[in-house]
């Protein structure tokens, strides 16, 4: 898998209005991964489906807990700092923690094994589901109807 055109994908798809919003309020309310959910809309894209997403999440499971998340958490205790020494620290961890998220990226496409798929939006809808969220399936519909509109796609 090209690691750089799913980056490029997620950049692209993540900068349309709404949907960094809607996927961080996601990310905030179940502690859904946003890079894996997008992961899962760009394979749709190219008509294809994981496997196996439990085995795409326990690829990254380690990084996201020890690297992504601490790194997180970094970047919010700092955003009310008023020093200008703590925002100059919390845009180096911002961007630390944006090629944290690239990395994230490159091991789920060496990980990925996928199936073709005819839907495109198989791959998200099992993603955003109700067996992995604490989410109804009408608030995982709706959120996934309200991405796929801001993102322009099927």
């Amino acid at each position: 898998m090209d690691q750089e055109e799913v980056w490029a994908f997620t950049v692209a798809m993540y900068g349309r209005d709404g949907v960094a919003k809607l996927c961080l309020d996601l990310q905030e309310r179940c502690d859904l991964d946003v890079n894996m959910l997008l992961f899962m809309f760009f394979l749709g894209q190219k008509g294809l489906a994981p496997l196996s997403i439990s085995a795409l999440e326990a690829s990254v499971r380690d990084w996201r807990e020890n690297v992504i998340k601490p790194l997180r958490q970094t970047r919010r205790h700092l955003r009310d700092d008023p020093r200008a020494s703590a925002q100059e620290l919390r845009q180096k961890v911002k961007s630390d923690e944006l090629q944290a998220e690239r990395i994230e990226q490159h091991i789920l496409c060496e990980a990925v094994e996928t199936v073709p798929s005819d839907d495109p939006m198989a791959a998200a809808h099992a993603y955003l589901s109700p067996n992995r969220f604490a989410l109804d399936q009408q608030a995982c519909d709706r959120a996934l109807g309200d991405l796929t509109r801001m993102m322009g796609i099927a």
